[in-house]
């Protein structure tokens, strides 16, 4: 982190970042925020608190913001609260509790308010409770208290919607236990623990019981005893103790329903080493940290990975993260066999859900096209293409046809598949013949087609069925890689023309126009399947061939706000012709390839550390094979030329989360087509999950919320989405914009388990008239404007000095920045270079 801290708190939030808030940095107390991200592995600093808070509560609210109330200062304990805003990054203090709380547990209801329980006040401890109503921002006490002084003491609600506290310190060690009953807005007292215990930790695991762990029984005493609470007997039985005793610790459950049990102090020492409880053999697995930590934080993150913050060692606070992945175990698993062998083909998602693979070569170019049903994990034939014909593209249109285009015996011909009939026609055909090109779905909702052994390019426009020639390229290119970037412009890079390459060049819409950027660090061909945009905007390119015997491993990422590339983790093995998939927990699969004959290995690129590990190998060696990523989360491997010859077999991979189908949310209808501009709302089944996730003490803020993920079917771009209200069927996202339009997986994730994605079609943006709304002309002689749209439209800004100047004179200058949802601005820093400059607004 950017700051070391204790006794602070961690929220994850709807965009699947995580907020940590205030706490102390050694014997200062801080209102210092910072945030993390998943998709970087990094932390940023975000606004500070109004206070300086430790020993406080935090909690995610169905509005998405988050709650933070009470705590101390090193002066004074107060009953304070206020509300952070992702959307802003900002904070707005609201009404104070009506009791001042230190170490308070907090528990959102299934009413979407809050229970906040215990606590201290500074001089005496807290029975009492009170709710706060996020819509009216009011605090109101319960009808009664609890049957003991709670501090240091756990909170879990119940599958039930009631809540159970238990445990804790105040005047004595606790091992009563009490309910609260939302229904009737009181208290009720059950049966004890076996042990009194307090900073202990509480969860609630698969099948209803809450197992509780560890904790300190009396002075410096650690326990390693654990027991489970039934809430059908109202009764406690023990379980197999921990093999270290611990307090201060934290808990976890993860996806495939182990209970994670991170790091603490034993009475002596801090641990650095966690354990890992399986309830299906009660026992526990120990594995070892990088630091030994308590008064830390862990928070379950959407990737199913657990995040470990700060803490203390015994002797410095920690600014030092640690991440654990449970995910360590893929799996492939051969599925149904295609009805023709081939290679150099295409596979394409259509928007029902199956997948069609089309032409490719065996023994001579193929017209035949074949459908891959999820459902039963079997192929059958549909229609074929009019031309056969293989290294063609497959581009999945916004109105949900496919356009394929070119390739080896297809020359300059296209042609469109319609998936609602299952027939092919013949559309107009290219200006160019080209095989081994890339084309790519561009956010005005046409096709940009380029390369090929040429340096060429040309525009597709579904709305009339036409190509139109663009700018060329500055180099000519084949097999090479291509990704739409988040700003909308595309990236090319390497390639193959007579002699591999390692220049880049990127494509702006706006002006129709190619310009060089940075060069990769190495020369490139035959990957144009191994390129991917990650979760965190940058594109990673991996392995290649340089000619020779030059199978490169080496692997670099560009950045497209510097323009560069830097060097990444190297793969285990050189390969190249190989594919690379983006995987819903973040991660990329690479698999296959040949180096120089056909490779079976396969491993997996995680973008927070930069680094590569082996995974299970393909059970067939292949290469020129697609993958494609299904919405059950799977990757399909298909085809290829193996080491028998050109292949019917397919494979699925599984990232091996382990979670029961049982526990996944799941979606029933959302908002499709969608507007760019307006809100995915998304219905369904379990969006708060089957457990709280993280922790039932007052740091770790429980994660069984639902994290809405759009993931654009043409370019793998991935956000998730901020949220107006969410409940446990129900997720309204704020505005979506500023994304890819056309048909994009909409995931469901809690507690790290992904729903089976929907697919829902974002319209593309039509331009209206403009109208400006702001021209300032700014110290430093820059000239700018602003204008209005529609969302996410694309516009092109072009100068001239003399307005009887024919538009093909005109200068044109880049494209204009949407900052807001639908507001668009443009500066022209060469504005002072001219006395007198005429400006040109054009939506290609």
């Amino acid at each position: 982190m950017t700051t070391p801290r204790r006794y602070h708190t961690a929220t994850m939030l709807p965009n699947g970042k995580v907020l940590v808030t205030g706490g102390q940095n050694g014997t200062n107390v801080i209102a210092s925020t910072e945030l993390y991200d998943p998709n970087t592995g990094a932390w940023s600093v975000t606004t500070p608190m109004a206070r300086a808070r430790s020993g406080h509560a935090a909690i995610l609210l169905g509005n998405g913001k988050v709650l933070v109330m009470g705590g101390y200062d090193t002066t004074n304990y107060f009953a304070s609260a206020e509300l952070y805003n992702p959307a802003s990054g900002t904070w707005a203090t609201i009404n104070p509790m009506t009791t001042i709380r230190f170490y308070p547990t907090a528990t959102v209801l299934t009413d979407g308010k809050v229970l906040v329980a215990g606590g201290y006040t500074g001089s005496v401890f807290l029975s009492s409770s009170e709710i706060f109503d996020p819509a009216t921002g009011t605090w109101t006490a319960t009808t009664n208290a609890m049957g003991n002084l709670r501090q240091y003491d756990i909170a879990v609600r119940l599958t039930n919607g009631t809540v159970l506290a238990a445990g804790g310190a105040g005047g004595g060690i606790r091992s009563s236990a009490d309910i609260f009953n939302p229904a009737v807005g009181n208290w009720k007292a059950t049966s004890a623990m076996a042990t009194a215990r307090y900073y202990h930790t509480a969860t609630l695991m698969p099948g209803s019981k809450v197992l509780v762990v560890g904790g300190q029984s009396s002075l410096l005493k650690a326990l390693t005893t654990a027991e489970f609470f039934d809430p059908v007997a109202g009764n406690w039985t023990t379980t197999t103790p921990m093999t270290f005793a611990r307090q201060w610790h934290s808990s976890t459950l993860l996806p495939n329903g182990q209970l994670l049990i991170t790091s603490g102090h034993d009475g002596t020492n801090s641990l650095a080493n966690s354990e890992l409880f399986d309830p299906g053999t009660s026992t526990w697995a120990v594995n070892t940290m990088n630091a030994g930590r308590y008064w830390h934080t862990t928070t379950l993150l959407a990737n199913g990975k657990v995040l470990a913050a700060g803490g203390y060692n015994g002797t410095n606070v920690l600014a030092a993260t640690e991440v654990y992945d449970n995910a360590t175990n893929g799996t492939w698993i051969t599925t149904g066999a295609l009805n023709a062998p081939r290679s150099g083909h295409t596979t394409t998602l259509l928007p029902n859900g199956k997948i069609l693979v089309a032409g490719g070569s065996s023994s001579g170019n193929l017209a035949s096209a074949e459908l891959y049903n999820l459902t039963n994990g079997t192929w059958t034939t549909t229609s074929s293409m009019n031309v056969a014909r293989y290294w063609h593209t497959a581009t999945l249109l916004p109105n949900g046809r496919v356009l394929i285009t070119g390739g080896q015996g297809g020359n300059n011909t296209a042609e469109l598949y319609n998936f609602s009939n299952g027939t092919w026609t013949a559309t107009a055909s290219m200006t160019t013949s080209r095989y081994l090109h890339e084309a790519i779905l561009l956010r005005n909702g046409k096709v940009l087609v380029t390369g090929g052994f040429t340096g060429s390019s040309e525009l597709y426009d579904p709305a009339t069925g036409t190509w139109a020639n663009t700018g060329s390229m500055n180099v000519s290119r084949s097999e090479f890689a291509t990704v739409l970037l988040p700003n909308g412009k595309v990236l090319v890079a390497g390639g193959d023309n007579n002699a591999f390459g390692s220049s880049a060049e990127v494509y702006d819409p706006a002006t129709g126009k190619w310009g060089f950027t940075g060069s990769m660090n190495a020369v490139r061909g035959y990957y144009d399947k191994g390129v991917t945009l990650l979760p965190n905007g940058k594109v990673l390119v991996e392995g290649g061939y340089a000619g020779g015997s030059s199978w490169l491993s080496s692997a670099e990422l560009y950045d497209p706000a510097t323009g560069t590339w830097t060097v990444t983790g190297t793969l285990n093995n050189g390969r190249t012709r190989h594919t690379a998939t983006l995987l819903p927990n973040g991660k990329v699969l690479v698999a296959g390839g040949e180096n120089p004959s056909n490779l079976s290995s396969a491993e997996l690129y995680d973008a927070a550390t930069g680094t590569w590990t082996a995974t299970k190998p393909l059970t067939f060696a292949r290469h020129m094979h697609w993958a494609t990523l299904l919405p059950n989360g799977k990757a399909l491997v298909v085809g290829g030329d193996g080491n028998s010859g050109t292949l019917t077999n397919t494979e699925l991979y599984d990232i091996g989360l382990s979670y029961s189908n049982s526990w996944q949310p799941q979606i029933t209808s959302l908002t499709s087509p969608l507007n760019l501009g307006g809100s995915l709302i998304v219905t369904g089944a379990q969006f708060t999950g089957i457990s709280g996730g993280s922790s039932g003490n007052t740091q770790d803020s429980a994660t069984s919320y639902p994290l809405l993920q759009l993931r654009s079917l043409g370019n793998e771009q991935t956000v998730f989405l901020s949220t107006t209200n969410w409940s446990t069927n129900t997720f309204t996202s704020t505005a979506v914009w500023n994304f890819p339009p056309g048909y994009a997986f909409a995931t469901v994730f809690v507690n790290g388990i992904q729903s089976t994605s929907s697919i829902v079609n974002l319209n593309v943006p039509i331009p209206v008239a403009t109208r400006l709304t702001n021209v300032v002309k700014p110290t430093n002689g820059a000239f700018s404007f602003a204008f209005t749209n529609n969302v996410n439209a694309l516009f092109g800004i072009w100068a001239a000095t003399n307005l009887s100047q024919p538009p093909t004179n005109w200068t044109a200058l880049g494209g204009a920045t949407e900052i807001a949802p639908g507001q668009f601005q443009f500066s022209d820093p060469q504005a002072t270079n001219n006395p007198q400059r005429y400006y040109q607004i054009r939506s290609p």
